[in-house]
């Protein structure tokens, strides 16, 4: 069950962090945009997965994670400055950034780094290596010691997997909307 507790927790810190960072590609100049999906994790011999549905406003984002049929509800919310985790009766967690708040769950990753991966780019800020593939087949950017592959199936891939070391994360994005108006997370 801590594994668990752990992994829903990751995960809701990793798509935090996705809305935390500039973008790099707006969906529109508004700026306002929302994604809907799914995201495994597996990490030391277990794995977990999630839904998620995350609406990001400029400086401002609001995630939904939960497990089958709504089961296990975490929120996150947050901006430049702070964000926070509702998990349900549990008591809010907070902090100054994504990786601070996973740090104190006892996980290291590039969570920022995130933001721009789940767009296909590459962290403008660190050195990386990306390798093409043939027409039709995956493509793979190295940085921070994970691979990215990019199974893409329109202009955004909707397939991405991250691998380092013992931890493995697959990606399912869907239902990509520009949103002329934000609701405050």
């Amino acid at each position: 069950m801590r594994f668990r507790s752990l992994c829903l927790g990751l995960m809701a810190l990793i798509v935090a962090a996705c809305g935390s960072t500039p973008k790099q590609a707006p969906l529109d100049e508004s700026g306002y945009w929302s994604v809907q999906g799914r995201v495994g994790l597996w990490a030391h011999g277990e794995q977990e997965s999630a839904n998620f549905n995350w609406q990001d406003c400029n400086d401002r984002y609001r995630i939904r994670l939960s497990g089958p049929l709504g089961v296990g509800t975490t929120i996150i919310y947050g901006d430049a400055q702070q964000v926070s985790l509702h998990r349900g009766g549990d008591p809010e967690v907070t902090a100054d950034s994504p990786e601070a708040l996973l740090a104190s769950l006892g996980w290291v990753m590039p969570v920022s780094a995130l933001r721009y991966w789940l767009r296909g780019l590459p962290d403008p800020d660190a050195p990386h290596q990306q390798h093409p593939q043939e027409a039709g087949s995956a493509t793979e950017l190295t940085q921070y010691g994970w691979t990215i592959q990019y199974q893409p199936s329109s202009e955004r891939a909707e397939r991405i997997t991250l691998e380092s070391d013992n931890v493995r994360l697959k990606w399912m994005l869907r239902d990509w909307q520009a949103n002329a108006q934000c609701n405050r997370p």
